[in-house]
């Protein structure tokens, strides 16, 4: 488990999955990409005394008198306490907490779902009644039922959302403008970003304050959300933002227009300029954004479109090809 946080941290922190902007690039592999993907990837969930029996046995410690809370966090991520009678708090019972959460929840729905997973202290209990009850002691419930109220959070965050793909919602939707401390020194393309404008501001505040993405998480239609990242060569900034306008417009119209995706944003950064897309159809789509760059004059090898799934940060190396390759 502890091995599993770390791939998901260097996952995170690695540059996203890219793919070359040049349209003579071979297109992606559909299947292989949402393989990737697949909710049902990975291991299975397994019943909760199944999942108490071998936490107990591969951590010497027992969940069983164990008490939780669940809750929405940043960017939809759904963080877990746990309070443990007669624990002390420490890093072993985190990672037996972890181990607990993967074997009950199955190995994708902690990787695209859970944020923080924290274990409490609690008194022991005995034959003695406690006098003052702790004050937040009535927002715990009996842990055999954290799996039931992680699924009705992520039902609860899905039904909040479009249920058909944002390409066809169609008219004006509410644009916000988020300032950043863009820096070429850091250690990813986008951290260089200083002015950012998206109609998914809580999506895009948690893919760049680092937090383990899912796209799963922003829609109920199955897009990937993915962005065109190319070098300024612009020395006037008032050109390079309507330089990009224009390509984002040139985009938004070509995948709307093929039914495939939509552009939910975009940025200016000390040396990158970013198109954030989302993609019902992610590998026409990425063939669509290849034609249209190349015709506005956005291309070379510095430009990429990058996928925000860390999932795919970790496998794309390993596992995705290009169609027919």
């Amino acid at each position: 488990m502890a091995e599993r946080d770390a791939s998901r941290r260097e996952a995170r922190e690695d540059a996203a999955w890219c793919v070359s902007l040049e349209p003579t690039a071979p297109p992606l592999d559909e299947a292989e990409l949402r393989a990737a993907l697949d909710p049902a990837r990975g291991a299975p969930a397994r019943p909760f005394a199944d999942a108490l029996a071998v936490t107990r046995e591969r951590h010497g410690v027992d969940f069983g008198s164990a008490r939780a809370r669940a809750g929405i966090a940043r960017g939809h991520l759904v963080d877990v306490v746990v309070e443990l009678p007669g624990g002390r708090g420490d890093v072993a019972e985190h990672e037996a907490l972890e181990t607990l959460l993967e074997l009950l929840l199955g190995e994708a729905r902690v990787d695209d779902w859970l944020g923080e997973a924290t274990v409490l202290a609690a008194p022991r209990g005995g034959a003695l009644t406690v006098v003052q009850a702790r004050p937040a002691a009535a927002r715990f419930f009996a842990l055999a039922e954290l799996k039931d109220a992680i699924e009705a959070a992520v039902a609860g965050v899905h039904a909040g959302l479009p249920d058909v793909p944002l390409w066809s919602l169609g008219g004006e939707q509410r644009w916000y403008l988020l300032e950043l401390e863009g820096t070429s020194e850091q250690p990813t393309p986008e951290s260089d970003l200083v002015l950012v404008s998206t109609f998914m501001p809580e999506l895009l505040k948690s893919y760049l304050a680092g937090a383990p993405f899912a796209s799963a998480r922003f829609t109920r239609a199955r897009e990937l959300f993915a962005y065109l990242r190319y070098e300024n060569d612009e020395a006037d900034v008032r050109r390079a933002l309507a330089r990009r306008r224009v390509l984002e417009d040139a985009l938004d119209a070509a995948l709307v227009s093929e039914r495939t995706g939509r552009v939910i944003g975009g940025g200016m950064g000390v040396r990158h300029s970013h198109v954030h897309l989302a993609l019902e159809r992610p590998a026409h789509g990425v063939t669509i954004v290849r034609q249209v760059a190349a015709k506005v004059g956005i291309a070379g090898p510095a430009g990429a479109i990058c996928f925000c799934d860390h999932a795919l940060a970790r496998v794309g190396a390993e596992r995705l090809r290009p169609a027919g390759s």
